[in-house]
């Protein structure tokens, strides 16, 4: 099996082995698994009445569908560990990359405060746009559109990205192990050292400790480096009382209605007429909401393959790479599709799958140990979430360091393209979105080069793209 294994995904001539790529696709399921129980609890947002003055969830609410709220929370979360496997285990075995996907934190957040919160949606009707987001996503996959958009975006946005990106997560984990925390003056602060018996003093201090060392194994060249760490982490964790206690029973229900959001998706609903909106109306933003779940799905995925790039060495066999990165785009359509069945939104490749190749995986192997573990996530649903915020932390803010090492290539001597870089690489994590900085950074590098006469240089799908980002701006 393990001749097959490694003839199959051509570990060897990945320069990787079997052990590697074990490791990296542990270190990916311990970095991501919180993602899975966060996604379900936002999305609970979109069900506001299920929740006291207090801001907790009236477990035995019955909601408009007919389902207590606890038992909508434990549909969510099998649909988020299912359609993650799914997407993962189709990356891998048919793109052969170390990609891990999952339901969207940042599409969940839309979904449920501007889709169902602002312009009023159900979350039937939310998961109608959803799926039809997905049959677009996977045409415009097939067609190649994604390729012509990787071409649109100039290379030093694309530098800029991978180090926004890894700013990003690395403030993630800070703000998980509450290494910073929140300021009404400055929006965030360094945490304040209250002493041994405080929480977060405990987990910044664990998760610093951590980082150094992980950094020392790294330097010794120890195989599982961040693995190695985050497990130290997390047995440490244990006596200090820094682990979260399991919230979500999924066996609290019979199995026969263990999926009861499946294929509830409401088409008739999306496009009649809705609350205050006339039906021309209505339907137009309705196309617009499907637009706005193609774009963040794109990007989101276009951002992790540009982030990993200069870490998987895509440059060297471009055609094979690119069919690759064509198929991780369908696995991720495919997702889609079949999680809006099961309830759950939109499906993307994580960000964090940069996890995986720091870690040292470079083949489809790393998912499938991933998506696996996705699947027991399910069956180990209250030991996965007490997973110290500490331990991910510190595989988010190694991440993000090795990441920045790509600012380099970035000509900072040169305002024409540090300008750009400098605002898509600030405002992915200034603003939560790596569609905000890839769009503020295309709009200015394409402004700077038209009013300085280097129009021509621009190529048109940059102008394109540039025209969609200032028409969503405009409209959402």
């Amino acid at each position: 099996m393990k001749t097959a294994i490694e003839k199959y995904f051509k570990i060897k001539e990945n320069n990787s082995s079997l052990q590697t790529e074990i490791f990296s696709g542990l270190t990916a399921f311990f970095t991501m698994v919180y993602l899975l129980f966060l996604v379900p609890n936002t999305l609970m947002g979109a069900f506001p009445e299920a929740f006291d003055e207090t801001g907790e969830l009236i477990g035995s609410f019955i909601l408009h569908n007919g389902l207590m709220a606890d038992e909508m929370l434990v549909s969510l979360t099998i649909a988020a560990c299912i359609a993650a496997a799914i997407g993962t285990l189709i990356t891998a075995f048919r793109a052969k990359i170390p990609f891990a996907q999952g339901p969207s934190l940042a599409v969940a957040t839309f979904i449920t405060y501007t889709v169902c919160g602002q312009l009023g949606y159900s979350y039937e009707e939310a998961l109608a746009a959803v799926f039809i987001s997905g049959i677009v996503f996977f045409i415009f996959s097939v067609l190649g559109i994604e390729h012509r958009i990787r071409k649109a975006i100039p290379h030093n946005i694309k530098y800029a990205v991978t180090a926004g990106i890894g700013l990003f997560i690395a403030f993630m984990g800070m703000q998980k192990c509450h290494m910073v925390v929140a300021d009404s003056h400055h929006l965030v602060k360094f945490v304040e050292f209250a002493g041994f018996n405080d929480y977060n003093t405990m987990s910044t201090i664990l998760c610093i400790a951590g980082l150094i060392l992980i950094a020392v194994l790294h330097y010794k060249h120890i195989h599982g480096a961040i693995l190695i760490g985050k497990i130290i982490v997390i047995i440490a964790a244990i006596p200090l009382g820094l682990f979260h206690h399991g919230e979500i029973n999924l066996f609290k229900y019979n199995f026969g209605a263990i999926l009861p959001t499946a294929f509830k998706m409401d088409f008739g609903g999306l496009f009649t007429h809705h609350g205050d909106y006339g039906l021309v109306s209505g339907v137009i933003t309705t196309i617009i909401i499907i637009a706005t779940l193609c774009v963040m799905d794109v990007f989101e995925t276009m951002g992790t393959v540009i982030a990993t790039d200069h870490i998987l060495d895509h440059k060297v066999h471009h055609d094979e790479t690119s069919d690759k990165i064509k198929k991780t785009f369908e696995a991720d359509a495919i997702a889609t599709v079949i999680g809006s069945t099961m309830g759950i939104t939109t499906v993307s490749t994580y960000i964090e799958s940069t996890a995986m190749a720091v870690e040292g995986g470079r083949t489809g192997f790393s998912g499938v140990v991933t998506s696996v573990l996705f699947i027991l996530a399910i069956f180990i649903a209250p030991f996965a979430s007490v997973i110290p915020s500490a331990a991910t932390a510190t595989t988010l803010i190694i991440t993000g360091v090795f990441m920045m090492a790509v600012v380099k290539e970035v000509n900072f001597k040169d305002v024409e393209e540090a300008l750009p870089a400098f605002f898509t690489m600030a405002f992915i994590p200034f603003t939560y979105s790596l569609v905000n900085g890839i769009a503020l950074g295309l709009v200015t590098h394409t402004a700077i080069s038209v009013f300085s006469g280097k129009w021509k240089q621009v190529r048109l799908g940059t102008y394109l793209l540039t025209a969609l980002f200032v028409i969503q701006f405009l409209l959402i």
